[in-house]
């Protein structure tokens, strides 16, 4: 037997909020509030690491290249 209109619209439509449902939605929110947090803190971390370790890379590239001078500029 086929559902009406209404009847659908029913089954789909949210209840209203109840203060429990509310009071799960902010603890949800909370909780991954927290867990945004502790991950942005991870990764800045990373970051500066990631940067200082840029930093050395590049300038012991730099020393080596002063250090080491291309023997064919030399010939010239």
């Amino acid at each position: 037997m086929p559902l009406d209109h209404e009847a659908i619209i029913a089954g789909i439509t949210p209840a209203p909020p109840d203060l429990a449902r509310l009071e799960t939605l902010v603890s949800l929110a909370e909780e991954r509030d927290r867990r945004a947090d502790t991950k942005l803190t991870i990764a800045q971390t990373e970051k500066t690491a990631a940067t200082e370790a840029l930093k050395r890379a590049r300038n012991a590239r730099a020393d080596w290249i002063r250090s080491n001078p291309d023997p064919q500029m030399m010939l010239l």
